[in-house]
């Protein structure tokens, strides 16, 4: 049996007894920007505070929030395009017409001055459930008194309809970005990015610094009876190379299965309308 439950709850493992911990339950609490969790789900009348699952060997961050802990995708983005911390500032939802929402945005000043010297995108990705019914489950179970370590709650993760809706953002926003001369990173989880590689055969990536489209890879591992996010390395590409790969989409599905589909349908069709005669 493959484990699917919770791995962390309002910001800490299930195992997880100190005090902090059983307060951020009691509160429905997001240690990580330390305010009520803002996840929903109509399934409960509290905050659906599942920050991330367990998924076989597998520890996927669902929330955005998740990646906000001590600030160590800042810093690091920070360090690897500014190399500096110093006269930063960071935005939240910023606009553009006719692109949409910027998670976040860190802007370089000039010292005690509002001018602009550079900046910088960035924007989170998490993984995403199927049957997120199932995960509520575990969630009232684990928080009911229930013990879940290790059980199987049919649940799924939706990498496929991930990568459907954000490679379109990669590419738009990514056009945007090329064509103004400023980075925009993409920070991403391990195994949610090593499956857009594997999806859409993404060969050869690293890190090149005229690229302005770059994802910044991160993981989260067990220390000290919580999980840490790390990261594992940062890669970029074109635009071109990436729509590219989205048009030669080696997944695209045979033709011979849609067909068969609709002549079921078909048949399904005709004898209903012979019946009915």
């Amino acid at each position: 049996m493959v484990a699917k439950h919770p791995a962390e709850v309002f910001g800490y493992p299930l195992a997880a007894r100190s005090a902090e911990a059983k307060a951020a339950r009691r509160r429905y609490w997001c240690p990580f920007v330390n305010e009520k969790c803002n996840k929903q789900s109509r399934l409960v009348r509290y905050p659906m505070g599942v920050c991330s699952v367990q998924y076989g060997n597998q520890v996927i961050a669902l929330s955005p929030r998740r990646f906000l802990q001590d600030n160590t995708v800042f810093k690091d983005i920070a360090d690897h395009h500014f190399k500096t911390r110093d006269n930063l500032l960071l935005f939240s939802e910023v606009g553009l017409a006719g692109t949409g929402n910027f998670d976040f945005v860190m802007v370089k000043h000039k010292p005690l001055s509002s001018n602009i010297e550079d900046f910088v995108i960035i924007e989170f990705q998490t993984g995403q459930t199927t049957s997120t019914g199932k995960l509520v489950q575990a969630l009232k179970d684990y928080l009911g008194g229930k013990d879940i370590k290790g059980k199987s709650y049919a649940f799924g993760l939706n990498m496929a309809d991930i990568w459907k809706r954000s490679f379109t953002q990669i590419l738009n926003k990514g056009i945007v970005l090329e064509k103004w001369g400023h980075k925009i990173y993409w920070v991403v989880q391990e195994p949610v990015y090593q499956n857009l590689l594997d999806r859409y055969n993404l060969n050869g990536m690293g890190y090149r610094k005229k690229h302005t489209t770059v994802f910044a890879i991160y993981d989260l591992r067990s220390e000290k009876g919580k999980y840490t996010l790390f990261q594992t390395r940062i890669e970029s590409s074109t635009i071109d190379n990436l729509f590219k790969a989205f048009r030669n989409n080696p997944n695209i599905p045979a033709k011979d299965a849609f067909v068969d589909k609709l002549k079921t349908k078909l048949r399904a069709k005709m004898q209903l309308k012979l019946n009915l005669e």
